[in-house]
């Protein structure tokens, strides 16, 4: 079953999913449960945040979140992030979540998605298969600030 996230009832199932997902191949990254839950409550926070679970006998199996922002030609979604189970993933599921989002947030007046994600990874991959292109005109940059 594919529905909305809910603050009060889906935290720990996503936070235990982010922590399972992206401790597998090729992130292999450690997040603690604690943090995990930490940054979806962050992502989640916000009055314009909007998920989506899978759910398959009451254990999350897909996690995706977002915000629907303002900008010049209309709302945007931007996707923060879009966690699949390991166990799971290459099923349909990721695929099956995003169609569903794709629709009711398209019913909400959304005209476009939009997202960063890590290039030769299988998620770039994943999003091309689902109608998403590159842009040669963006680049994502970063700054780290040492103490």
């Amino acid at each position: 079953m594919i529905r909305r996230y809910t603050d009060s009832g889906d935290l720990r199932g996503a936070a235990e999913l982010f922590c399972r997902t992206f401790a597998a191949e090729p992130w292999n990254e450690n997040w603690t449960y604690e943090l995990a839950e930490k940054r979806v409550r962050e992502l989640m926070s916000a009055p314009q945040s909007v998920g989506y679970v899978s759910e398959d006998n009451g254990r999350i199996n897909a996690f995706l979140c977002g915000r629907k922002l303002t900008y010049l030609n209309g709302t945007e979604y931007v996707i923060d992030e879009f966690c699949v189970s390991p166990d799971t993933q290459r099923k349909g599921i990721g695929t099956a979540v995003l169609s569903q989002a794709v629709s009711e947030l398209a019913k909400e007046g959304v005209i476009a998605l939009a997202l960063m994600t890590t290039r030769g990874y299988p998620s770039e991959k994943f999003y091309i298969k689902n109608g998403f292109e590159g842009i040669n005109e963006m680049v994502f940059m970063y700054r780290k600030i040492h103490s």
